[in-house]
């Protein structure tokens, strides 16, 4: 039982450092991609801003040849995927990584902002406010941090 038990958390442990190498590029990336020549140029941030849109940037990110192109699921081996949530009915999405956009409502409102899942189509030309998230082996959520992108 301790052995099983260690090498789920190890398998576990692994996913969270997926999540944290995303948070870390993304962050570091945060910083200079309005510069000209960013790469991946499906990221880059326009000025004026442009319609980039979030799909095309993902994938541009976990091609081979990407930043995070490198990294799989350490539950299923595969390439990573992007979910638009955790459900723990469905443990096939263990190891996926969640991203949520913050949008800030209207002065005066009586919540700030509200929080949903970034959609392939949602534009990231402009700085976005952003939630990473990782399912656990139970499809739970693991926050793992937020970022200006």
């Amino acid at each position: 039982m301790g052995y099983t038990t260690y090498q789920r958390g190890k398998i576990e442990e692994a996913s969270k450092r997926n999540g944290e190498a995303w948070l870390k590029w993304m962050s570091e990336s945060a910083n200079n991609r309005q510069e000209p020549g960013f790469l991946p140029a499906a990221c880059a941030a326009q000025s004026p801003p442009t319609k980039q849109v979030w799909a095309d940037c993902f994938e541009s990110i976990t091609t081979p040849e990407g930043p995070m192109g490198k990294l799989t699921n350490p539950f299923s081996g595969g390439r990573l995927q992007r979910v638009v949530k955790c459900d723990p009915q469905d443990k096939t999405l263990a190891g996926a990584l969640v991203f949520d956009k913050y949008t800030p409502t209207p002065p005066g409102s009586a919540v700030a902002t509200l929080l949903s899942a970034l959609a392939d189509s949602d534009n990231i030309g402009e700085k976005i406010q952003i939630r990473l998230s990782v399912c656990a082996k139970d499809a739970s959520v693991i926050r793992i941090g937020e970022l200006e992108f």
